[in-house]
């Protein structure tokens, strides 16, 4: 074996151009694969960083009277699982939350943070690396003010300070004593945010919350008990679910549950996305391992009189069978260490255009366990890129080569090479078309109109709940900074709404309402909407259609009559066929001796382009007074360029106010297709290399068959025979291979595109125009590769074509 990897090595020094291809070819294939594997272990195979992370589950509100039917859970909806269950060693809820840090020598920051129950940390199993969790104690009345705080969080603030544990820190004006510090693996990703949770606090209870069951805006976690299966405690919650429902009919009637392992959960949403990828990826290997294949066969053509003479002083067919696949082991060995390379950088790269939502993609890295798969792939690709050629060339037809002297293809050799050409063809137009319907897709989502005008748009999101949380003060402090924002030379309006379109942390508020002028509804059956609070001119400064009657004004305010304006969603359920200005509606907990609807607006798309529009009611934000608000500002100019500015105009009305999220709307709304983007670059990446490597592959293959039948070249030009004819001929049985691996490629093109059916925004998996457009490059890149050999063919002199070998 030594003796046989040294030769492969000396082999592979003669011939520095086919090596420098195979292994370039094999690093990209191998490489790819390996930077992709990287993530889909990370997040869906290796164990999480609990203990017996297979028993712990979320739940949540299965709402069957909603188009997106799982939610979160109300608070007395939790509270009564959490009394009436039997099935769960610990469960807990978590809020999500945010405080402002202040103090310790830094400016104001937001911290995204949780209040949680005491079963919380208890479900997950969880141990801190320095001090401990929240306890009982924690939680009970009159308890100190504690937090357990992230790891991320401990390094970028306090620098890891181990002292950190016993001190207070200043948490929304008051003292919290730090408690624990939790490991930097840490990350549930189970609540909306802009950002990773990095601060844990008790959740104490408001008296309102416990019959709460309207609105839903808890997560719930917990640990199934010794010996308790799924199915077990899903029979369990139902129980609860339906005796609830009987219960309390008007807010739970319709109301189950659904139990999803944390596993599921936190894979859930990128699952789809990864497994396409790691697909793709397996069919760029393949293609480079059909590539290498190509490139063996053509260098074994030009070996066949060693091999013979070999096989002719003695040598058994198992001593060149082995040296063969010595040889291709040894070059995929190669191959696999600078895939290596390739594979660093496609994690980091990976990393960079991964969406902000993906729990611990942060820690995904190539490690031992990764090596160990790399080292797999190099002995996969040996096997699949150099069995068919070690085959082909371990028995030599002596007599033919010693006779003739001449190296000749053999037919077997020539069927093989249409062979891996017609499959080389196929598996890069499975991918040319997977990467067409993605892209169709995402330019379709492109088209979508959000609703309202998105240029010159600047957002600012705050929450502002100072001075006691007094209503009339954060009616002033809205009121008064939008003053100031319009006074500032370049806006030209600004508004302020709770719910802002494509926000990520927004207050969305589902309420029921009664029209009083239609009959009372059956108890549980109420129309149900958004509420969103809003000032005057936020309607304007986004450019949200008015469509009938008016919007708000500042005589809208506390002492005046309430007002609510509806959209036009809203309106077309509850009120198709009459006019709804100047009806009166009842709002469960706003307004209950009634409010009248003043106005009708068009329909804005709130989480993402490709999601519906929702029934909403706007409020005037002067009659509620609510502290979690996004002002929008509309400039002349470039509103990036305003951001300091209109920080500052924020500051000068409250000093120690912070932000949580900042951007152009075309910034956010960017940022709801990350997911989409992602798996779009990154298909659309290995699609390119398919067909460079398809294109390649082809071209060599023409290229030795062209070589091979350079004596027939000669003699036909001899005889008379036109160049363009020898041209029409070389391409035509090139394209004749290829045509055969597109008519393979549809074929399993048509059923992988289904895989991709929950990847796509109204485009059919068999896209007509996706389908017909990858046929086309992949078509027209096979032409190019066919026709450079034959061209080239055409130029050589007949006389010494006659004398070639």
């Amino acid at each position: 074996m030594l003796l046989d990897f040294r030769y492969a090595l000396r082999q592979f020094i003669r011939r520095p151009s086919f090596t420098a291809i195979a292994v370039i070819t094999l690093a990209l294939g191998i490489g790819a694969t390996t930077a992709i594997f990287s993530v889909v272990d990370h997040l869906m195979l290796r164990d999480l960083p609990f203990p017996d992370a297979e028993q712990i589950v979320t739940i949540w509100q299965d709402n069957q009277r909603d188009q997106n039917p799982r939610e979160d859970v109300a608070p007395g909806n939790y509270l009564d699982w959490e009394e009436r269950q039997q099935v769960f060693a610990a469960i807990g809820a978590a809020v999500p939350y945010s405080m402002d840090l202040t103090g310790e020598g830094h400016r104001p920051e937001v911290i995204f943070s949780s209040q949680v129950s005491s079963g919380f940390f208890a479900a997950l199993g969880a141990r801190p690396v320095l001090g401990r969790v929240l306890q009982e104690e924690d939680f009970r009345e009159g308890a100190g003010k504690v937090a357990v705080i992230g790891y991320g969080l401990w390094q970028r603030r306090f620098g890891g300070d181990s002292t950190l544990v016993g001190r207070a820190l200043t948490l929304d004006g008051e003292p919290y004593i730090v408690v624990g510090i939790l490991p930097a693996d840490f990350d549930l990703g189970l609540m909306y945010s802009v950002g990773k949770r990095e601060l844990w606090t008790p959740l104490l209870l408001q008296g309102w919350e416990r019959n709460a069951r309207s609105s839903a805006w808890w997560t719930v976690i917990a640990r199934l008990g010794p010996a308790v299966s799924l199915s077990l405690a899903r029979a369990d919650m139902d129980r609860i679910a339906a005796n609830l429902s009987e219960e309390y009919p008007a807010t739970n009637e319709g109301i189950g549950v659904s139990i999803v392992p944390l596993r599921e959960h936190l894979t859930g949403a990128a699952r789809p996305a990864l497994l396409v990828l790691l697909g793709a990826v397996a069919l760029v290997l393949l293609i480079a391992c059909t590539n290498v294949a190509h490139l063996q066969l053509a260098r074994g053509t030009e070996r066949v009189s060693e091999f013979a003479v070999r096989s002719a002083l003695g040598g058994e067919r198992l001593r060149l069978l082995r040296q063969l696949l010595t040889e291709s082991l040894v070059l995929s060995l190669v191959g696999a260490g600078a895939g290596l390379a390739v594979a660093y950088w496609g994690v980091d790269l990976v990393k960079a255009l991964s969406p902000g939502d993906i729990p611990r993609m942060e820690t995904v890295a190539v490690d031992l366990r990764i090596l160990l798969f790399a080292g797999g792939l190099a002995v996969f690709t040996a096997l699949i890129s150099g069995l068919a050629p070690a085959l082909q060339f371990s028995n030599p037809h002596l007599q033919e080569v010693l006779k003739e002297g001449r190296v000749f293809g053999s037919r077997m050799r020539a069927r093989l090479r249409g062979g891996l050409i017609m499959a080389e063809t196929a598996l890069a137009l499975m991918l040319l078309v997977g990467a067409g319907l993605l892209l169709r897709s995402f330019a379709k989502i492109l088209e979508v109109d959000p609703g309202f005008r998105t240029e010159g748009v600047l957002a600012l999101q705050v929450f502002y709940y100072e001075d006691g949380h007094k209503r009339e003060d954060r009616v002033q402090f809205f009121s008064e900074t939008i003053e100031r924002m319009e006074a500032l030379p370049g806006v030209r309006s600004a508004g302020a709404v709770s719910a802002a379109p494509f926000l990520a942390a927004n207050i969305d508020i589902r309420t029921t309402f009664v029209a009083l002028d239609q009959p009372a509804p059956r108890e549980g059956e109420e129309p149900q909407g958004y509420i969103s609070h809003v000032t005057p001119r936020y309607f304007e400064t986004l450019g949200i259609p008015l469509l009938r009657g008016r919007g708000f004004n500042q005589f809208d305010r506390t002492g005046t009559p309430p007002v609510v304006v509806i959209n036009e969603t809203l309106r077309r359920r509850y009120w198709p066929a009459t006019d709804p200005i100047g009806k009166k509606i009842k709002i469960d907990n706003y307004f209950q001796d009634g409010v009248e609807i003043v106005g009708v607006v068009g329909d804005v798309r709130h989480t993402g382009l490709d999601t519906d529009p929702r029934p909403e009611l706007f409020v005037p934000h002067a009659q509620t007074g609510m502290g979690s608000m996004t002002f929008f500002v509309r400039t002349e100019s470039a509103p990036a360029a305003f951001v300091d500015e209109l920080q500052q105009v924020i500051w000068d009305v409250a000093p120690l106010q912070t932000f949580y999220q900042t951007g152009t709307v075309p910034q956010l709304i960017s940022t709801t297709l990350a997911g989409r983007r992602f798996t779009l670059v990154l298909l659309n990446a290995f699609a390119a290399i398919a067909l460079i490597m398809a294109a390649v592959g082809i071209y060599g293959v023409m290229s030795v068959s062209v070589s091979q039948r350079t004596h027939e070249v000669g003699l036909r030009m001899a005889l008379g025979a036109d160049g363009d004819r020898l041209v029409r001929m070389v391409v035509g049985e090139g394209l004749k291979l290829t045509s055969l691996g597109v008519v393979l490629g549809l074929v399993a093109a048509a059923f992988g595109a289904q895989a991709l059916s929950s990847l796509l925004f109204e485009i059919p998996p068999r896209d007509t125009i996706a389908f017909t457009s990858a046929v086309f490059v992949l078509l027209a890149g096979a032409f190019i590769a066919c026709y450079l050999p034959a061209r080239r063919a055409t130029r050589v002199d007949p006389v010494e074509a006659l004398r070639y070998e």
